[in-house]
């Protein structure tokens, strides 16, 4: 079909599109504050933002990671000073048994408050953060210990293997959590072949107290001190994890803060340069219009005369 308009009504109408397009372009990087909405505004730039949106998303998935573990990690820290403590307790009462003025009543209070000792430490080495046994290893959602009152004694771990790592920003990993068989049961022997096991320390402290054994009980108090000692340097390794914690937390916060920077350098629009554009585009439109308006109107009777 043949268009009605003259060559001239069509450029005008073509050029008037144009105009509208910058101004529309130009409101529209005013209010969204972005100069790139698609590849085809910026080829050249939308690799290295599409990039930086990557490595903002993968920062802020290791910032999250790390939250968790933090949670985590001061729990576990938290937990294992309350264990020294349980410890430093039963170190006491062995000491006071040892007195060989105690009478029947006292012996019977040392015993009940060292069978408490070990449903204090069952608690501490079954602490759960947001449902996550953080001493089960791998196996967080099992309980890893509990209490057989038909054996009088701690039933074997029921988590797993620990080899749970954080990362670094840039990826470098760090581990951060132990297994509660390690730190609690299956910690082997210290140099003088003395069992580093805080609930078979508990036990034995127990056992000794109740058959008021002397003998018995001053090997009870060794194993105490040997399994306080294993604690403190699993407490060592926690406290070791908090503080690469921050400073993987510090450094993901001074990278996220690069790529904020970096992306709003490539996608943000020039606000004064983007409003001079849509002024100059309604000028320009305006002045278009005036001048087609004052366009002579002339007919083929003006011409004839």
């Amino acid at each position: 079909m043949l268009s009605s308009l003259s060559a001239s009504d069509a450029n005008f109408l073509r050029g008037i599109e144009k105009i509208k397009a910058r101004m529309e372009r130009a409101q529209l990087e005013v209010a969204s504050g972005k100069r790139i909405f698609s590849a085809s505004d910026e080829p050249d730039g939308i690799s290295p933002l599409l990039s930086t949106r990557a490595e903002l998303e993968a920062n802020e998935q290791i910032k999250n990671n790390l939250g968790r573990t933090k949670a985590e990690v001061d729990a576990a820290e938290g937990g294992l000073q309350q264990s020294i403590k349980v410890l430093e307790r039963a170190r006491v009462l062995a000491t006071q048994a040892q007195n060989s003025f105690n009478q029947d009543s006292t012996w019977n209070a040392i015993t009940l408050e060292a069978g408490d000792l070990t449903q204090q430490m069952l608690n501490v080495s079954n602490i759960a953060v947001e449902g996550r046994y953080i001493f089960a290893g791998n196996s967080d959602s099992s309980q890893p210990f509990d209490y057989d009152p038909g054996l009088s004694s701690v039933t074997s771990y029921a988590g797993g293997p620990s080899t749970r790592q954080s990362l670094f920003p840039g990826g470098n990993p760090f581990d951060v959590a132990r297994s509660g068989d390690d730190i609690f049961d299956n910690a082997g022997l210290d140099a003088a072949g003395i069992s580093k096991s805080v609930f078979a320390a508990l036990r034995d402290l127990k056992n000794s107290l109740e058959a008021k054994d002397v003998v018995a009980l001053k090997s009870a108090m060794l194993a105490v001190e040997t399994s306080t000692k294993h604690i403190a340097g699993e407490l060592s390794f926690y406290g070791a994890v908090q503080r690469r914690v921050y400073e993987a937390t510090a450094a993901a916060g001074s990278t996220d803060l690069r790529l904020q920077t970096q992306l709003k350098r490539l996608e943000d629009s020039d606000t004064s340069s983007a409003i001079l554009e849509m002024q100059q585009a309604q000028f320009q439109q305006e002045a278009a219009f005036r001048i087609r308006a004052q366009r002579p109107r002339q007919s083929l009777f003006d011409y004839l005369g």
